[in-house]
């Protein structure tokens, strides 16, 4: 029953084990493109880089990042199998360089979901090309040449890792996937035709060098094994950097080729517009000749019409009738009279204004005669005044020399005068300025003397007030010291008269008390002379 029971826990916990799941966390999706085949070079087995843009979506997967893409098949069958046009067969690409090229099977075990994922690749994306690995070994054998055979070394390290999860082993189960033949798990080439003699040598070293592997890899150890994936792995990053690189360089190069372009197309639009704007100034120099031409034929034109005009008119006046010329030379007579009577009485009216023009010249004339005639008799008047004159100004200016003369002498008398006061003054200022100063000198002794006073003093104040301070001090403390006797002695006053009161409270109790014994002592009758010997 035991051993029943232990099976059936066993059962249990290994069903647990495969219905197990993987983390949704380390799912990740891949975007599966499809590389038409038109586009694929059979000849050099490749694809440019450039033939990704022509790929065709076939949707995406959700798949664990450590999966291989040898089981990625499974998947990708399953979610994009259900469109027609999904092929049934076919082979991994891989961008390796500059071009694309196909992943061998046995690489298929080796490369991971991650391995398409960044940072090992620009995008989540993987592609795919109808075909089968078999159609390769159908090509003729004189075209491809093995150089080189799998060694087992290239085996351990083409070997997947062990997964240490449940959940990871659950995933990685084998997949039934269809036989493949030997010639498929060799590494192949294409050789020249000039080259098909040496392929026996070649053969023979490939042989050698898989006896000389198989016994170094009996030598190598884990350690070894590990470094040389590691320094694979780095390879292989260092080629994606490289083919980034190339990337970068190719998109430079294909802008710079733009830039050019456009350049180029930038001069011939400039040397199109220069022709255009020459054509341009041609036509407008014909335009301007064809107008010119215009021009002058249009004058023409209208001179010719003038000239028909003119001779019209002549021919016209030539055919006027006698009478209309009658008619006209009455009006002409006419207008002529009225004209003649019109000039006659502006002529009578000029000939008034002029008159009485005349009439007044004259009389502004005899006016001006008039004040001539007055202006000549005051001149003479003034003439006559002026010799009587002359006599007097004579006689005042003499008056005017002998004052003069008065007045400059009185002047000098001044001036003295004024020196000598300039004099005095100077020397009176001189005397004051001497007094000043002696008598400065000698307040400047006195004060000297009395600066000593002032010092003295100022020291004595300083010394007078520092021992007010002190007096001030002491009679404070004298204050305090005299407060606090004085309250010492009232209080020594109020502990005497307590003292005082409990004494006459103890007199009058010892003297009620001496009362009280008398009378006792009183009352009791003398005890003998026995009976206190025998107490």
């Amino acid at each position: 029953m035991q051993s029943q029971l232990e099976s059936e826990h066993l059962t249990l916990r290994t069903n647990i084990i495969s219905v197990d799941r993987p983390d949704s966390s380390q799912l990740v999706d891949l975007h599966v493109y499809i590389i038409p085949k038109h586009v694929w070079k059979n000849r050099q087995n490749l694809a440019e880089n450039d033939t990704m843009e022509q790929a065709i979506s076939a949707g995406f997967v959700h798949v664990p990042q450590n999966l291989t893409i040898h089981e990625l098949r499974q998947y990708i069958h399953k979610i994009c199998g259900q469109d027609d046009q999904f092929p049934k067969d076919f082979i991994y690409l891989r961008s390796v360089g500059r071009c694309l090229t196909k992943v061998k099977p046995q690489q298929e075990t080796d490369l991971r979901v991650k391995n398409y994922r960044p940072p090992m690749t620009f995008a989540p994306e993987i592609f795919i090309l109808e075909g089968h690995h078999d159609d390769e070994s159908s090509t003729p054998t004189n075209t491809k040449s093995y150089l080189f055979r799998e060694s087992p070394i290239h085996r351990s390290l083409m070997s997947p890792l062990p997964l240490t999860t449940s959940r990871q082993q659950s995933w990685n189960k084998p997949i039934a996937a269809p036989l493949l033949p030997p010639s498929t798990l060799t590494y192949r080439t294409f050789v020249h035709s000039s080259e098909r003699k040496n392929s026996t040598n070649f053969n023979d070293l490939a042989v050698s060098s898989d006896s000389n592997l198989s016994t170094a890899s009996s030598i190598l150890s884990a350690r070894e094994l590990a470094k040389l994936r590691e320094e694979q792995e780095r390879l292989r990053l260092r080629q994606i950097e490289l083919a980034r690189q190339r990337h970068e360089i190719e998109q430079e190069q294909k802008r710079r080729e733009k830039e050019l372009l456009e350049k180029q197309k930038n001069l011939s639009q400039e040397q199109q517009q220069h022709e255009i704007e020459q054509e341009q100034q041609k036509r407008e120099k014909e335009l301007l000749e064809k107008q010119k031409n215009l021009a002058q034929e249009q004058q023409h034109e209208i001179e010719r019409e003038q000239q028909k005009r003119e001779k019209e008119l002549l021919e016209k006046q030539k055919n006027l009738s006698r009478e209309q010329r009658q008619k006209e030379e009455e009006q002409a007579a006419i207008r002529i009279q009225g004209a003649y009577r019109n000039y006659r009485n502006r002529r009578k009216l000029k000939e008034k204004k002029q008159q009485e023009h005349a009439a007044n010249e004259i009389e502004r004339l005899q006016k001006e005669a008039r004040e001539l005639a007055r202006r000549k008799a005051e001149e003479e008047h003034i003439e006559e005044l002026n010799a009587h004159d002359v006599v007097k100004l004579s006689n005042h200016l003499e008056e005017l020399k002998t004052k003069r003369v008065a007045l400059e002498a009185a002047r000098e008398t001044i001036i003295r005068q004024m020196q000598q006061l300039h004099a005095q003054i100077a020397v009176r200022r001189t005397e004051e300025r001497d007094l000043w100063k002696q008598k400065y000198l000698i307040e400047k002794k006195k004060t000297a003397a009395l600066e000593e006073r002032g010092r003295i003093t100022l020291n004595d104040q300083s010394d007078t007030n520092t021992e007010l301070e002190q007096a001030k001090i002491r009679l404070n403390n004298s204050t305090k010291l005299r407060q606090q006797a004085e309250n010492e002695c009232h209080l020594l006053e109020e502990e005497l008269k307590q003292i005082r009161l409990n004494m006459s409270n103890l007199e009058n109790r010892s003297s009620s008390k001496q009362s009280s014994s008398v009378q006792q002592k009183q009352q009791i009758k003398p005890i003998s002379l026995d009976i206190t010997l025998q107490y």
